[in-house]
């Protein structure tokens, strides 16, 4: 519509130059008709090449992701098999997958795969054309379930790394592409869509090496911003990449959700911002310091906010703050819930966490995401709390998260140096009683 104006006001313009000078110098006349035709000729093909040159970015784009395929072709020289080995029995312990990282010979893959009971585990690599190689533990992380392996004296061929693509990009409803060796079937390729994001799946040390699933609130630790697929993941595919349509690693492929350990629908991954942040560190120093705040508490619920006498159902209530943690050096300050019979609130108080650097906390998952995505070990983050019905800031300098659990029960740090609090159940409600009243009257509540 801009490029028709504009032609019609030209036309416009070489009409009234014309009448207005068809009395003066002929050559006067031609030059001017002579400039405006070319001025004339070049918004033209200004404005056609503006269209070309939008068209020509969308064939560009939609031109960039290729066929299965071509993206089997493309990226499958790349996954590897994982065999771990107990080098006293000659068993096999586990069975993974992995992919080059770099052409230093460095391939990422779970936790959970190179982790297993053997102190000197053999750890064998197979890629797709039968080349094998034995490979070392350069660095791993309970918390992110990431490992990354080294193979020593390879074959330049072998080397070719998949590119890491941003996860932050993702959509649901977005085609990607699964390549791995389930049940050792190496050089399989299943296809799926996103079909879930910000999930968030506890970290390895929690259940195991079989990474049968559990709800994160019986999570210590989480992994926070996961990527959910329904592209099939069976038992060993752990550590493969989750692909996008261009051949990007988007997630390493980790856990499935299951009651039979088999692929029922739904899989998981670790995101690729994850993995650029944690596998760089694990290559350098061979762990990754992750961000520790050390608060225990419970998302708020309705009856929460009633008690609090809050407008809205948002924050996360700190009930316990860990020993020697960044909270504990704070201002922070716990508070306690007290339930009834039933399991239900009565009364609580304590600091209500709503926002952390100016973020809304909506519940724990919040504080979670934004500390892994945005936050290091020795940075500082400034906490919004409401306390006795004020809005206050605190400010709270990170450390970095214990290695090994070493506070117990709700003391444990969980998921990114906080954690969720659960209700007591019916069981600890009876053994409580049973301190202070007789069987009898405990027996009747």
């Amino acid at each position: 519509m801009y490029k028709k104006n504009i032609n019609i006001n030209i036309i416009k313009v070489l009409f009234i130059l014309m009448k207005s000078l068809i009395r003066s110098n002929i050559w006067t006349v031609f030059f001017i008709v002579f400039l405006l035709s070319l001025l004339y000729l070049y918004f033209i093909d200004f404005g056609y090449s503006q269209n070309t040159s939008t068209q020509s970015s969308k064939k560009s784009s939609e031109t960039s992701e290729l066929n299965l395929e071509d993206l089997f072709t493309k990226t499958s020289g790349s996954v590897v098999q994982i065999t771990v080995v107990d080098p006293g029995t000659g068993l096999e312990q586990g069975l993974g997958s992995g992919f080059v990282f770099d052409d230093k010979g460095h391939i990422i893959t779970n936790n959970h795969v190179a982790s297993i009971s053997s102190t000197f585990p053999q750890i064998i690599v197979t890629f797709l054309n039968g080349d094998t190689y034995e490979a070392k533990i350069v660095g791993k992380d309970i918390y992110s379930d990431l490992a990354v392996l080294k193979i020593s004296n390879a074959i330049s061929n072998d080397l070719v790394p998949l590119p890491l693509g941003n996860s932050s990009s993702l959509k649901v409803g977005q085609k990607v592409v699964a390549i791995g060796n389930p049940f050792g079937l190496s050089g399989s390729l299943t296809e799926g869509v996103v079909s879930g994001l910000g999930r968030m799946l506890p970290a390895s040390e929690d259940f195991g090496n079989d990474r049968q699933f559990m709800a994160p609130s019986e999570a210590r630790f989480n992994i926070p911003d996961v990527i959910q697929t329904d592209a099939a993941i069976n038992p060993g595919n752990s550590g493969g990449p989750l692909l996008n349509l261009k051949g990007e690693v988007i997630g390493v492929n980790s856990a499935i959700f299951s009651n039979t350990g088999f692929y029922s629908g739904i899989g998981f991954a670790v995101p690729s911002d994850i993995v650029k942040k944690v596998v760089q560190s694990l290559i350098t120093n061979g762990k990754y310091a992750h961000p520790y705040l050390g608060v225990t508490g419970v998302d708020i619920t309705p009856n929460l906010a009633k008690l609090f006498g809050l407008k809205k159902v948002s924050g996360f209530l700190v009930t316990d703050i860990n020993d020697a943690s960044p909270a504990a050096k704070s201002d922070l300050r716990k508070g306690i819930i007290s339930y009834n019979q039933f399991g239900e609130f009565i009364d609580a108080h304590g600091d209500i966490i709503v926002g952390i650097d100016g973020n809304p906390v909506r519940k724990i998952d919040d504080i979670l995401t934004y500390l892994e995505k945005e936050k290091k070990a020795g940075e500082s983050v400034v906490l919004s709390i409401i306390r006795d019905d004020k809005f206050i800031n605190v400010e709270v300098k990170l450390g970095e998260r214990p290695t090994q659990y070493t506070i117990s029960n709700f003391n444990d740090s969980g998921g990114f140096g906080t954690t969720q609090q659960s209700k007591p159940s019916s069981n600890d409600l009876y053994s409580e009683c049973l301190k202070t009243m007789p069987k009898r009257v405990c027996d009747l509540l």
